[in-house]
């Protein structure tokens, strides 16, 4: 079993200070939340991202900006938050098979929203500095030609496929120094659809998984979970091609790996939402210059990439970025950026009206403070019908409060939420939970530490008002200076 997915543990990175400009390669998962093998998932094994995380800095602290696809990814290219650089939810645009015209201003798949005109982005700033650039798997990026890539592949979720990708890439960077953003899709529903391309790599049991306390332990919900956790295996084999792929072409010493997930994984309570199951993700950077084998408990977020990249590069920071670069920690000068909270938000998963949902939340690493600013909009129907209605698995439904593959959906291949919904009787808190995330106050407060799966708000409990108080002033300040002013509907892109 483990010899189909071990691939990096012998690779023995060099961690020592090199003068040339190094390499960089993103590593970035679709839909994972802080879920690892060196993280005590029961019956889950990464070993590729362990180890590379165990020679790098591993940040148990890590948040992204919003969890949902676009508007985490455009974050991680800007250094920006959503709502600041213009690319607030998720957009359509072209998919990488497209051709190259659609990645050009003529291009014919072209949102209105997506990143100012006259913000930089790290794919214009490196390729100005000499790099070569190149994205893998996913675009979900807007516009198409502020992201001007020079290397397009579609891979194909298999090890094999990233593997034949990153090989065709540095090859054409022909010794120039190079940034790879390698998306790893694995992990986005349709699970099943996504276990069966890699149908020779090891499943996870349904009978060995622990289920989070307040899910409905039912033989659907296991293998729901399970199948959950078989995507992250398998984006851990894809993981571990790439690396190895990388130290074949010879740049295994000179290159610098980030790693992390865009957002949360998949169900109620995580993706597009704000919540810490949504915002949570696992991060790690290994690499020359970086102190190996260290643990870090910094709050740290997407928006630091950007500035991370170019620090290590010796390119100059753009002002707009809004991130802070990570060196200081990497190196083992600092312990943390000097940053005693951040802030993640949501605004809208797609572009349907029905969607928008404002929320803005923050962490201090201890308590989650999250300010729900349209808490009027409630389902106007008995959420029971997503389980008891054999049409809403069938037909789009764009609800603001989860994206529809959080909901019973027979394309996303959904088999868990219903089950809390059918078995509401025996798993009382469950439906409770699943329902307050659809009705909710607008203020919530949760304690991490003695709470760390947010099923208490003590919002409204005397004995935290002064922490409400504090986060809250927090909050708001930071939006002040940030100039978030809550509804990015009203921002025309800037052309």
């Amino acid at each position: 079993m483990k010899k189909c997915i071990v691939l990096f543990l012998g690779l023995g990175l060099v961690v020592s200070v090199v003068a040339k400009q190094p390499n960089f390669v993103l590593l970035l998962t679709d839909d994972q939340s802080y879920h690892l093998g060196m993280l005590g998932v029961p019956a889950l094994e990464t070993p590729n991202i362990d180890a590379l995380a165990k020679k790098g800095v591993f940040f148990t602290k890590a948040y992204s900006s919003a969890a949902s696809c676009a508007p985490c990814r455009g974050s991680i290219l800007t250094g920006m938050f959503p709502s600041a650089n213009g690319h607030w939810r998720n957009t359509v645009g072209p998919i990488l098979a497209d051709p190259d015209k659609e990645f050009t201003r003529q291009s014919s798949k072209v949102d209105g929203v997506g990143v100012h005109e006259d913000i930089p982005t790290l794919i214009e700033v490196l390729k100005k500095n000499g790099y070569c650039t190149g994205i893998t798997e996913k675009w979900h990026l807007s516009p198409p030609w502020k992201f001007p890539f020079d290397f397009r592949d579609t891979a194909n979720l298999k090890p094999s496929g990233s593997a034949g990708a990153v090989r065709r890439f540095i090859k054409q960077a022909n010794g120039k120094p190079f940034f790879l953003q390698a998306n790893v899709d694995n992990t986005h529903r349709p699970f099943q659809k996504h276990i069966a391309i890699n149908a020779g790599l090891p499943k996870v049991d349904p009978e060995k998984v622990n289920l989070p306390p307040h899910w409905p332990d039912t033989p659907k919900t296991r293998q729901d979970y399970a199948e959950y956790l078989t995507t992250v295996q398998h984006a851990d084999a894809v993981i571990g091609a790439i690396l190895e792929t990388v130290k074949e072409m010879g740049q295994l010493d000179n290159t610098i790996f980030i790693y992390s997930s865009d957002q949360g994984f998949c169900y109620h309570r995580a993706k597009a939402t704000a919540y810490d199951w949504g915002v949570h993700v696992p991060f790690s950077v290994t690499g020359p210059g970086v102190k190996g084998g260290k643990v870090s408990d910094a709050l740290i977020g997407h928006v630091d990439i950007m500035p991370t990249i170019l620090d290590f590069a010796g390119i100059a920071i753009p002002e707009t970025v809004q991130g802070k670069s990570l060196r200081p920690v990497l190196e083992g000068r600092r312990k943390d950026v000097g940053r005693k909270f951040i802030v993640s938000e949501h605004n809208a998963h797609g572009g349907s009206p029905q969607e928008y949902y404002p929320t803005r939340s923050i962490t201090d690493g201890r308590y989650r403070y999250i300010w729900n600013m349209a808490y009027e909009r409630v389902p106007d129907f008995d959420i029971d019908t997503m389980a008891t209605d054999p049409n809403w698995r069938k037909v789009p439904h764009q609800p603001a409060w989860m994206p529809w593959d959080a909901t019973p959906s027979d394309i996303w291949q959904n088999n868990a939420c219903e089950e809390i919904i059918l078995h509401k009787d025996k798993f009382p808190e469950a439906y409770r939970l699943l329902k307050e995330s659809m009705f909710r106050p607008e203020f919530e407060l949760y304690d991490l530490k003695n709470d760390p799966h947010e099923t208490k708000n003590l919002a409204a409990n005397p004995e935290y008002k002064a922490v409400v108080e504090r986060m809250d002033n927090t909050l708001k300040k930071w939006m002040e200076s940030e100039n978030d002013i809550g509804d990015p509907r009203s921002i025309k892109r800037r052309k």
